[in-house]
């Protein structure tokens, strides 16, 4: 099926602050039919002027039909500049981009998230719910932020959060929990979800292997064109030597086909 990739003059609509330089942005798309799936991105361009010249990318955190939500996290001019946007102010966006999560409907979902790492996941986890997968949620912070709390109130018992200084759930981290946390399901089929920083990936993928659980990670990256032309944002390939693309052939990879 061809994708249905567009270049929309989007209107800015709120934000929300929900950790230090860590934004909840909602965006209207005209006639956008709400066709994405999780795990694809967008690439936002920060200023109609050619400075900053390359859009950004940001995963879909949430989309119901004309309105999608990024979670932004202010890092450099780009993001600053689309962070201090005010309502209904325009910006272009591109996609949606990218390919998705494969949902193995006959496996209890596992997603594990790290930080900003839980935009793709997020909405990973709506799609579950609202198809009554049966699915559970591992959320991951150094400290409790608002993230931590809506997670736990949109999710409730689907979801478990830890945090390194103990400061809301249990005290650990998202890929160290992961032993007692499978133990405790029980003898099931499972499926790893992952999206969070390169040790954190990691450390779940190892886990996937030792107990003959496929992973899929959500690799993040810099991007200059997020179509695959440039080759700016190539990853290795595990199987045979090469590389694929993050934005084209990603960024949703089966651990197994990727070095991380």
């Amino acid at each position: 099926m061809m994708r249905r990739i567009k270049d929309f003059r989007a209107t800015f609509e709120n934000k929300r602050e929900i950790a230090s330089n860590v934004f909840l942005i909602e965006f209207f798309l005209p006639d956008f039919d709400g066709s994405a799936e999780p795990g694809q991105f967008m690439m936002l361009k920060a200023s109609s002027v050619y400075d900053p010249f390359l859009r950004r990318p940001y995963s879909i955190f949430d989309c119901e039909k004309e309105r999608i939500k990024v979670l932004l996290k202010v890092i450099g001019p780009a993001s600053s500049i689309i962070a201090e946007k005010q309502e209904n102010e325009k910006i272009d966006i591109l996609g949606p981009l990218g390919n998705g999560f494969p949902i193995l409907s006959n496996k209890h979902s596992v997603l594990v998230a790290g930080g900003i790492g839980v935009a793709p996941l997020w909405f990973l986890a709506k799609k579950l719910k609202a198809e009554n997968q049966t699915f559970s949620i591992i959320y991951g912070e150094k400290t409790a932020t608002d993230m931590s709390f809506e997670i736990k109130e949109t999710f409730a018992d689907f979801s478990h959060i830890v945090t390194e200084d103990g400061s809301k759930g249990d005290k650990a981290t998202a890929p160290g929990i992961l032993p007692s946390f499978f133990d405790k399901l029980g003898e099931k089929q499972y499926v790893l979800y992952v999206c969070g920083p390169k040790a954190m990936l990691k450390e779940t993928i190892s886990f996937g292997r030792k107990r003959n659980i496929p992973v899929y990670v959500s690799l993040e990256q810099r991007m200059a064109c997020g179509t695959g032309i440039c080759f700016g944002c190539s990853v290795k390939t595990a199987r045979k030597p090469g590389y694929l693309t993050i934005c084209k052939d990603g960024p949703v990879f089966s651990a197994e086909d990727v070095e991380i």
